[in-house]
């Protein structure tokens, strides 16, 4: 046997092995970018793949570039995209996206139940799942009855330097900071942040960060997350929240969207129909993440969170997602980020 006829038998037989390995090549595939943290959205791909045989490829953000560094990729593959479904952990830069072109429509019929304000009519991105922006505190160290119950209450002298904010550049800070500027206008919104600023607001890397400030003792209040919250307290920290109840709490819901020319569109729409169906709403609502489901039938576990519960600040999700440049220019203006 040459030389030749050797490499070419052990190059077939490489093939054969990598087949049988691989599944000959033929096993569909999906792609999802998220930014939902993994310990809670890879259990629920892992059981679409189960279900469906699908190979699911995700591609997850850090904590520090939360949802940002997703979203500028999906805008520099447009041209010609490697994503096929972007499930975000919150909706504005979705919308975003939406309005450049970046997804298609596709009205899943597993949505049935979620209302007009979490959904886009024509089908380019819809919501599930939502988290609240709350206020985290130590209990032990400020009663109830001194909570601050507006955000302009965290202006006061009794906090100066006692509050910490994740940078609003990322994540769901920035969602929020754009929710205030559509609901109050630019003089008020820039009044709050300047006095966030001469309060001697400390300014941290994520939200997380922020509930370990609160944690550590460094702050007496911490703007974040339900999800980061509920992590904390199921490991046993001394840790607690407080909606804003005069004002309302801004939520925001996962978002779900598939995107303009994906390279496995059916399976894309598989991957949707199940992330939207009321089943995940229910396992994120009892998980650690604690998630409210924006369906009114959907199980909540004892201590999880409802709609009913929540008084919802009165903002649009598109006017929000509208304000977020200028509300990210003038927070950085104003906190010298």
């Amino acid at each position: 046997m040459t030389t030749t006829i050797r490499v070419a038998v052990a190059l077939a037989l490489l093939g054969l092995l990598i087949g049988i390995l691989g599944g000959g090549g033929d096993r569909p595939v999906v792609v999802v970018y998220t930014s939902l943290d993994p310990v809670f959205s890879r259990s629920i791909l892992s059981r679409f793949e189960e279900e469906t045989g699908i190979e699911v490829r995700e591609v997850f953000d850090t904590e520090a570039t939360k949802t940002t560094g997703l979203v500028e990729r999906i805008r520099r593959e447009r041209s010609r995209p490697l994503c096929d479904v972007f499930w975000s952990n919150e909706p504005l830069r979705t919308i975003r996206l939406a309005e450049e072109g970046c997804f298609e429509p596709y009205l899943s019929p597993a949505a049935t139940g979620i209302d007009g304000a979490h959904r886009d009519e024509a089908g380019l991105w819809t919501g599930f799942a939502a988290r609240a922006r709350v206020i985290a505190f130590d209990p032990e160290r400020i009663s109830g009855d001194a909570l601050p119950s507006t955000l302009e209450q965290l202006l006061e002298p009794r906090f100066r330097g006692q509050v910490a904010l994740a940078d609003p550049r990322f994540g769901t800070t920035g969602s929020h900071l754009a929710a205030l500027l559509s609901q109050w206008g630019e003089e008020r919104y820039r009044a709050f942040l300047s006095g966030l600023r001469e309060n001697e607001v400390q300014i941290v890397g994520g939200n997380s960060m922020s509930r370990d400030r609160v944690l550590s003792g460094e702050c007496l209040l911490g703007l974040t997350d339900t999800d980061d919250v509920e992590v904390s307290r199921r490991a046993g920290d001394r840790i607690s929240e407080t909606l804003l109840p005069e004002e309302g709490t801004l939520i925001l819901p996962n978002t779900v969207a598939l995107v303009a020319g994906a390279p496995h569109p059916r399976e894309a729409r598989l991957l949707i129909d199940h992330l939207l169906a009321p089943e995940r709403e229910e396992l994120l609502a009892a998980s650690s993440s604690r998630q409210i489901p924006l369906r009114p039938g959907v199980p909540v576990p004892p201590g999880g969170l409802s709609l009913a519960e929540v008084r919802s600040a009165p903002v649009s999700l598109e006017d929000a997602a509208a304000a977020l440049p200028d509300a990210l220019r003038i927070a950085r203006e104003i906190l010298g980020l």
